[in-house]
């Protein structure tokens, strides 16, 4: 199957829970240019019964009944039909320069500008737009905000009264949006806006190579053995500050990076180690995992400190040291036959096949 095949099974599979009243109706009344030109193009008669259905639900009093409810239904649609032919063609009230410079805007809330331009100056359309343009499409807004919710109603808290909560909670959440924006324009600053965890969230590193490989093993129809990414350097999740007892979480994850890959001793004749668990060591103020490597010859059964095994076995400090052995035994035409690529922060990489 082809990635065009692959991504329309995707959308077809969603397309129900996609293309639905409010996205057909945000979609006809944005003032943004290019979508504007693009709904011109494509809009058909579901956007039209969609407004209609949305007109019905939130602009219709409810209180009307029999046939006072089928004409104010019919007159605020008619209504609506010739406002939406002065907004897409800008004449009437919308024939103002200003407004559509703001709509070019690529910050510009749609929203808000139907709010400061047609909320105002039309009788259906501009509170048709503030109502279903201001929606939230998604569950991450909501999730968030029972985040909130929780972190305000804890402990001793959790009998606050249902006013107090909201505006606590309204509070809370302005805060940690000014914070966020004031995080994002320093790091935009420092040219660090996007780290390694970002692109782990992803599921891409830093050249997108998993992505690229599932693409070419659909291409080709013949599964590839995946290739195992290691960055030599310590990623920021490395350097987590660590208790007396240890994080038993990083731990794992640094198992997960460091686990079975292998390195020169350089100061030893560049004998070949590898790293078969990681430690812990418990210093005051300083305390750290390190690398566990093996030689053949090491009994896993007798234990680290039997004299037997003394020979067989290093403890390494995750630094640049460690990378340096690393990157010198994937360098090796040895190294090179293991299904490894290595990336530096340089972008320079190293791999059996280029």
């Amino acid at each position: 199957m082809g990635i065009a095949a692959t991504v329309m099974n995707f959308w077809l599979k969603r397309k129900p829970r996609l293309l639905h009243d409010y996205s057909l109706v945000g979609y006809m009344l944005s003032p943004n240019p290019t979508i504007m030109a693009h709904a011109s193009d494509n809009k058909t008669l579901d956007h039209d019964a969609a407004a209609e259905r949305l007109i019905t639900k939130l602009l219709l009093d409810p209180s009307l009944v029999g046939n006072n409810l089928t004409i104010q239904r019919a007159t605020l649609i008619d209504i609506f039909m010739e406002e939406y032919g002065d907004f897409t063609n800008r004449r009437g009230v919308f024939a103002r320069d200003n407004i559509w410079i703001m709509a070019a805007d690529k910050n510009c809330k749609a929203y808000r500008w139907h709010f400061k331009y047609s909320y105002q100056q039309t009788k259906v359309l501009g509170k048709l737009a503030c109502l279903v343009l201001s929606k939230i499409l998604g569950i991450g807004t909501a999730e968030r905000n029972w985040k909130q919710v929780k972190a305000v109603k804890s402990g001793q808290r959790v009998n606050t009264s249902i006013d107090k909560t909201r505006k606590q909670v309204l509070i809370y959440a302005h805060y940690q949006q000014m914070r966020a924006q004031a995080r994002a324009t320093r790091l935009s600053a420092a040219g660090k806006l996007w780290d390694d965890k970002d692109f782990e969230g992803l599921k891409m590193d830093v050249f997108c190579k998993e992505i690229q490989m599932s693409l070419e093993d659909e291409e080709v129809g013949e599964p590839e053995e995946p290739v195992r990414i290691l960055r030599l350097w310590n990623e920021r999740w490395e350097l987590k500050k660590i208790g007396p007892q240890g994080n038993q979480l990083l731990e794992a994850r640094l198992m997960n990076k460091y686990g079975g890959l292998k390195l020169c001793d350089i100061d030893e004749g560049n004998r070949v180690m590898t790293v078969t668990k990681i430690v812990f060591e418990k210093q005051r103020g300083k305390n750290a995992y390190h690398a566990f490597t093996t030689l053949p010859g090491y009994d896993p059964t007798i234990g680290d400190n039997e004299v037997a095994n003394d020979p067989y076995w290093q403890q390494w400090e995750i630094n640049e040291d460690l990378h340096d052995c690393m990157r010198t035994y994937y360098e090796t035409e040895e190294g090179k036959k293991d299904n490894v690529k290595v990336f530096d922060l340089g972008g320079d990489c190293q791999s059996e096949e280029e």
